[in-house]
């Protein structure tokens, strides 16, 4: 049961995505976008749970390496769909943070592949990990924002403030990846003018 627990908490994870859209996007819930974000908060808390319970029972699996990256990517998606919705952020800022987001999450997963077929594994490094964290903090308080519960400047500041950490270093963490793991299309490259 332990060996299946992160990826039956990874499952849930992406089971809860069309409940956090329905509460978030519904106005005939009494208080369903405080729902909606309730639940975005506690599926990135399983995003980290999920993590720590494979890596303590050591139970890496090859349906979990699969699962995992999709359930993080469609949450980051679910994420910035909804803020985009919410119509908190100014559009050009939403703008950049769309692409850098959606930009480095898929670039970098097509480079992970990439290196797999040559034996290599590219780990996490610190500046995706932080991130991460910022996001997972960042996004839910933007939507909160869009409540109107929070409706003073100072909030704002600290919103922007939190997603433009996490923008800045998802554009160093995606440079990073590339620069560090660029022998892998010298790799590639190689191999194409021995065929």
């Amino acid at each position: 049961m332990n060996k299946n627990l992160p990826n039956i908490i990874t499952i849930v994870r992406v089971c809860l995505l069309p409940f956090i859209f329905f509460f978030y996007l519904t106005d005939f819930v009494p208080y369903s976008k405080i729902v909606g974000i309730s639940l975005y908060i506690f599926a990135c808390i399983t995003d980290f749970l999920d993590g720590f319970l494979a890596r303590k029972y050591n139970a890496v699996s090859d349906f979990g390496k699969l699962i995992d990256p999709m359930a993080d990517k469609l949450l980051s998606c679910t994420g910035i769909i909804l803020i985009a919705v919410s119509n908190v952020l100014p559009d050009w800022f939403f703008s950049v943070m769309a692409f850098i987001i959606l930009g480095r999450d898929f670039s970098v997963d097509c480079l992970r592949m990439l290196a797999a077929k040559n034996g290599v594994v590219i780990a996490a490094n610190w500046s995706g990990k932080i991130r991460t964290i910022l996001s997972m903090i960042a996004m839910p308080y933007l939507m909160f924002m869009s409540t109107k519960i929070i409706n003073k400047d100072v909030f704002d500041y600290v919103g922007y403030g939190l997603m433009g950490l996490a923008v800045i270093l998802c554009a160093y963490s995606w440079f990073f990846y590339f620069y560090t793991n660029r022998s892998v299309f010298k790799t590639n490259d190689n191999k194409s003018n021995n065929k």
